[in-house]
Formats: C-alpha cells, structure tokens, sequence
C-alpha cells in the first residue's frame, strides 16, 4: 500500500449501532504507522500510538499492529482483518475483537470504518522518524504531520499540523501534553530531504532520529 492518512468513520461494538465520538486519523508509511485519537466533546487524547504494522494473514486479509510507544501503556499487539471492498465505495472495513471500553474491558467483536483522506502537502516524500531513544515518533504524509512523545514519567505528548496550501505554511491542529519536546513541522522540513534511506541517522538540533520509513509518491506534491 502507498501512504496513507486514514480517518476513522465510525466504531461499532457489536451488537450495538455504530458510532463515532472522536477525531481519529492514522498514519501509515512502509511497515510503521502513528495512530492518534481526540475526543470531540472535550478534546482530550483518548488514544495515541505508534509502532509497527505487518500483514500476518492474507486470507482473510489481516494486519497486526506492535505498540512501540502507547498513550496507555499498553504494549501488547493488536490483529484486525480488513476489507478495502467489502463497502463499494473506497472504504475500509475493518472487524476484530477487542477490549471494550463501554463494557468494562469485556472482550468484544467490534467493527470499524476508515476513509483515505490523504491531500497533497509540499513534498512528495512520506516518512516515519524515531528517536534514539524510543520515545518519540515524527511522521509526515502529503499535508499532514504528526508527532507524539511517551515521557520517562509516563505522560504522553501529542502534535498534529495541517498544510495550508493558500497560505504555503503549516499550522497546528492540535497539541496535548509538554509539546515542546516534540519538533514541528517546520524544524524537520527545515532539514528533511528527498535522500533520506531506511535506517539512515538524522540529527534534529541536539536529538538524533532514525529513518524508519521513506516513500516517494510525486502524487502528493499540491499543484500551485
């Protein structure tokens, strides 16, 4: 799959009807993603997560996603089946089991649904970056950046921007927690290039990151 920025539409924890109580978007790039999830009534980060995704089954079409670094705390790894047909319109369908947050952590057979909403930004180049030290995950796809920080006191950071075409600048969608750990848009396109490599080391003032994946799709540079 190319890059993407997904948004989830809704949630259904059967038997109940869907719903969708968050503004919930996802970043994939190679085998890694970034997942973060806003409540709408309050604004508060009810998930946030990074880590690495793989295809373990292909039939029926299976993903699992490994928490490197998680708002909650918890580690352990997630498996999901996904449909991007069964819908008819673009749509993926998304169905596993999980822990229910409505039904005490009951486990419970949930389904969702996720769009692409992935728009054209000022570069071409996807990619997903990750501290020396584990903690912090940067990634950018077309006009979306996001970046999150688990901190060594168990607090959890969260920075997203948006590209805005007309003004040709990025501007912040959202922060929660000590966001001054977390570079912005700015400072890593200050130094981000088209020769970044899987593995390669670059340096963001005195914090060193790794490249943990890099894509070129000339697809998502906007047209001016």
């Amino acid at each position: 799959m190319p890059p993407q920025v997904l948004q989830r539409v809704s949630v259904r924890w059967l038997p109940e009807p869907a719903f969708e109580d968050t503004d919930t978007i996802a970043l994939n790039v190679g085998g890694y993603f970034l997942d973060l999830r806003i409540v709408k009534a309050d604004g508060s980060v009810q998930w946030s997560r990074a880590g690495q995704r793989k295809v373990v089954k292909q039939e029926p079409f299976t993903y699992q996603w490994t928490r490197i670094i998680d708002s909650t705390g918890i580690l352990d790894p997630d498996e999901a089946a996904w449909d991007w047909q069964k819908l008819g319109n673009g749509d993926a369908f998304e169905s596993g089991i999980a822990k229910c947050p409505l039904k005490n952590g009951a486990l419970t057979s949930y389904e969702e649904i996720w769009r692409d909403v992935t728009r054209a930004g000022p570069t071409p180049n996807s990619w997903i970056l990750q501290s020396a030290d584990g903690r912090t995950f940067l990634s950018c796809i077309g006009a979306t950046f996001l970046g999150m920080r688990s901190d060594p006191d168990g607090g959890f950071d969260v920075k997203r921007s948006e590209w805005d075409s007309k003004q040709k600048a990025w501007s912040i969608k959202f922060e929660g927690g000590h966001v001054a750990g977390i570079p912005g848009a700015n400072a890593v396109f200050s130094i981000a290039t088209g020769g970044w490599t899987v593995g390669a080391t670059v340096a963001l003032g005195s914090v060193e990151y790794v490249v943990k994946a890099f894509e070129t799709t000339p697809d998502l540079v906007a047209i001016e």
